[in-house]
């Protein structure tokens, strides 16, 4: 990674570390690219338990694929209730397939 590219992650670990949730969802984004999961799953999980909801679809999603249905349903309904309109559709495929529910 370039020096540039380190001091961008440090400044965005340094704004999530002080509780900007755009800023936990961006790095747990950087992870998820990365593949580094645990990373991705940790930061999304900050953005989404703050309240962001591009952080709850994308915890949905790892959640979801990680066999952790009814989890990631709730995650979804969130998102979807905030606006985003991929968790609805990927909440709804999840009932359709009956998965989710408890």
């Amino acid at each position: 990674m370039s020096p540039w590219a380190e001091e961008g992650m440090a400044l965005l670990e340094q704004a999530a570390g002080q509780g900007h949730a755009y800023a936990m969802f961006e790095v747990g984004s950087i992870h998820h690219v990365r593949e580094e999961h645990e990373q991705a799953r940790e930061w999304f999980t900050k953005g989404a338990e703050a309240g962001l909801p591009q952080a709850q679809f994308n915890l949905g999603v790892i959640l979801d694929e990680g066999k952790e249905h009814t989890t990631a349903a709730g995650w979804y309904r969130r998102a979807a209730d905030a606006g985003i309109g991929s968790a609805a559709k990927n909440l709804s495929h999840m009932y359709i397939a009956g998965r989710g529910r408890a």
